[in-house]
């Protein structure tokens, strides 16, 4: 199941509104053709259509499980807007702390963070498969590789610098590694892939028993039909794109770490 679950992040997102999309009419119009065959043959069977708690039942299962999920990727979109501001606070906060350590260390300390945060801000362009994205997440690893060795070189360096200031140091770069761990966390947290192979099918057999019941009736009325289906692969669409990192229509803004680079460039500038 993850490996689907990938593979469906990688193909274009409109592919995957258009495989949503396909499921569900190839389930409506198989639903409709065996309604349609038993009511010719059995001009009684649309007494049988009218009350179907069958029918009732999956469509309440399907709602649960549309807000289920919703719920859950709407969680997870959230953690990763937190989990950003968290680490861009982070950053900027040991960046000056850093400022307050005498040189030459001072310098250093302010270079390999500045070299942190860059690699730490990635554009879609960046990530679009899985490979890219273990590429990119290397470079920020050996990014942060180097802080920790230019902390130990700032406040073991001689100079007037406090042991208290010295402990705020540490302590800010610490704040550092720790937001990296999380928000790696909250990117590969994504829906489990048989959840969403399990809402498609419900949705599937959800829209083939509506068009059963209603060939059942004679009322193969498939325009209404289609259009519920067009809603529920949006729905399903809405809720993968909330789950996608950064290919999505729905995106986590990076202008506050974007931002907070440029700041930083400009100190070191100065």
């Amino acid at each position: 199941m993850a490996m689907i679950l990938h593979w469906v992040y990688e193909i274009p997102l409109w592919l995957d509104m258009v495989l949503f999309l396909l499921v569900l009419l190839v389930s409506m119009e198989a639903g409709f053709r065996m309604g349609l065959r038993k009511h010719r043959g059995n001009p009684d069977a649309e007494r049988a259509a009218r009350g179907d708690a069958t029918l009732t039942s999956i469509l309440g299962l399907l709602g649960l499980m549309l807000a289920f999920t919703y719920a859950f990727c709407m969680s997870r979109a959230d953690m990763r807007k937190k989990a950003l501001v968290t680490e861009v606070n982070a950053i900027s906060t040991a960046f000056l702390r850093a400022d307050l350590a005498p040189e030459p260390g001072r310098t250093e300390l302010r270079e390999r963070l500045l070299d942190y945060a860059r690699s730490r801000l990635v554009t879609p362009e960046m990530v679009s498969n899985r490979e890219q994205l273990r590429e990119v997440v290397a470079r920020s690893l050996e990014a942060q590789a180097k802080l920790w060795p230019a902390t130990k070189s700032a406040v073991q360096q001689e100079g007037n610098m406090p042991t208290p200031l010295k402990a705020s140091l540490v302590q800010a770069v610490n704040d550092v590694l720790d937001a990296h761990s999380s928000r790696m966390a909250v990117i590969y947290d994504r829906l489990p892939g048989a959840v969403l192979v399990l809402l498609l099918l419900i949705a599937a057999a959800a829209i083939a028993l509506a068009a059963y019941s209603a060939g059942l009736r004679g009322n193969a009325c498939r325009w209404r039909m289609s259009a519920f289906a067009v809603i529920l692969a949006a729905l399903m669409f809405l809720i993968l794109d909330f789950d996608i990192i950064l290919r999505g229509f729905i995106r986590v803004n990076h202008e506050s770490l974007a931002s907070l680079v440029r700041e930083m460039e400009a100190a070191v500038r100065r």
